[in-house]
């Protein structure tokens, strides 16, 4: 919320606090006593969507706010590749250490495969949805599955909806 709201210059909340204390200081006598370690509140999710650049800060502090999951369902890991800051190329370990469980996971608000979500980013980059994919090949057959499976889903509701016109038309005429 409030900490990364930019004001009339640009600066956040953060920014200027750490300006004025350091981030130490900040963390120290501000933040913990307002957002304690021990949150239930997805602080690195918030830290990750607005302020990606302050990962590194936040993350040591909240190592328990890595295991939540924001409003929507999403895994910390999933925020961070929905971001577009984590690619295999700036933070290679990152990939590495990804569990075949967190690979196949799809993403709950974009409901896309973590391979899909490098895919389709803003940078789009290649090298990780290669990398993604060659972990778990089996994701792109799963993917063309449900979505085909999806397709005919919703052209059976389509169908379903043109006959629902099509009898209320005959209902009226009558």
């Amino acid at each position: 919320g409030f900490l990364f709201q930019k004001d009339n210059s640009g600066k956040t909340a953060y920014e200027r606090t750490v300006k004025k204390h350091g981030t130490q200081e900040t963390f120290k006598t501000i933040l913990l006593q307002c957002i304690p370690t021990d949150t239930s509140l997805p602080i690195l999710h918030h830290v990750i969507k607005d302020a990606p650049q302050y990962t590194n800060d936040f993350t040591p502090r909240y190592p328990s706010a890595i295991s939540l999951r924001d409003d929507n369902g999403r895994s910390f890991i999933q925020a961070q590749l929905a971001g577009g800051a984590k690619t295999l190329v700036n933070d290679g370990f990152y990939f590495l250490r990804l569990s075949d469980d967190e690979i196949a996971e799809a993403d709950p608000v974009t409901k896309q495969y973590p391979f899909l979500t490098a895919a389709s980013g803003e940078s789009g980059d290649l090298s990780t949805t290669y990398f993604l994919l060659s972990k778990n090949p089996s994701l792109l057959e799963r993917y063309k599955e449900e979505a085909t499976q999806q397709a005919l889903e919703e052209q059976e509701a389509r169908t379903a909806k043109k006959r629902k016109i099509g009898d209320g038309d005959n209902e009226e005429g009558e």
